[in-house]
C-alpha cells in the first residue's frame, strides 16, 4: 500500500510541491512583480487582489494551522481589511471568488498552507523595496506581518514528519496548484478594480 512509505521517502513531498508549482509560482510572481508598490494605486491593487483571494482560502488555511500545526493562525483577511479601510477601499465591496474543488477537498488544506505560508517569506523583500504608505506613516499590517514565518517553519516540520500515500500527496499537490491559480484569478480581478483615485 502507498500509505506505507517511509518517513525519509515522504519528506520529499515538500520538494515535489516546489517542483510541481514552480511554473505557477513564477507566473504569479511575474504578475504581482509588474506592480510598482511605491505607487499608491498599484499598492492598493496589490492589497485588493490579496484580499479577494483570501476571502475563500483564509478559512481553510486557518483551520489547518490551528488543527494540524497546533498554533494560532494569522488573520490575514482582517489585516487586509484594516489596511484597505485606511486607504478608502472597504472590503465589503470586493467581489468574491469561489475556492476550487481541490482546495476544499479532504487533505487539500496542506496545499493551501504551503502557498499562503510560503508567500510570507517575501515580506522582507517588499519592505526593503518600500511601498506606498509606509513612509507616510500608514504601514500595511499585511506587508509588515512576520507571523507567517513561524507558520512556514512549523509547516516544514509537519510535512517532513508525516507519511503520505500517493493519493494523499496528489491531493496536496492539486490543492497547491489550485491555490496559485486562485491567486492568479484574484490578481486579474483585483488589478482591474476601480479605485477612487489614481497616481499622477
Amino acid at each position: 500500500m502507498d500509505s506505507m512509505k517511509t518517513g525519509r521517502e515522504d519528506s520529499g513531498l515538500l520538494h515535489r510541491l516546489r517542483a510541481v508549482t514552480r511554473a505557477s509560482h513564477e507566473r504569479l510572481d511575474e504578475a504581482f512583480g509588474a506592480l510598482d508598490l511605491t505607487r499608491r494605486d498599484d499598492c492598493a491593487r496589490f492589497l485588493v487582489a490579496h484580499a479577494i483571494a483570501l476571502q475563500a482560502v483564509q478559512p481553510v488555511f486557518a483551520r489547518f494551522v490551528a488543527e494540524e500545526l497546533d498554533m494560532p493562525a494569522p488573520d490575514f483577511s482582517s489585516m487586509l481589511a484594516a489596511d484597505l479601510a485606511e486607504r478608502g477601499h472597504p472590503t465589503a465591496r470586493l467581489p468574491a471568488l469561489d475556492a476550487a474543488e481541490a482546495i476544499r477537498a479532504p487533505g487539500g488544506a496542506a496545499g493551501v498552507c504551503y502557498v499562503i505560508a510560503g508567500s510570507r517569506l517575501g515580506n522582507a523583500v517588499i519592505r526593503a523595496q518600500g511601498y506606498a504608505g509606509r513612509e507616510a506613516g500608514i504601514p500595511s499590517r499585511y506587508m509588515e506581518d512576520d507571523t507567517g514565518h513561524a507558520v512556514w517553519k512549523q509547516f516544514g516540520t509537519w510535512i517532513r514528519s508525516r507519511t503520505f500515500g500517493a493519493t494523499e500527496a496528489a491531493g496536496v499537490e492539486a490543492a497547491a496548484l489550485a491555490t496559485f491559480e486562485h491567486f492568479e484569478a484574484a490578481f486579474a480581478v483585483g488589478t482591474k478594480w476601480e479605485l477612487p483615485y489614481t497616481d499622477g
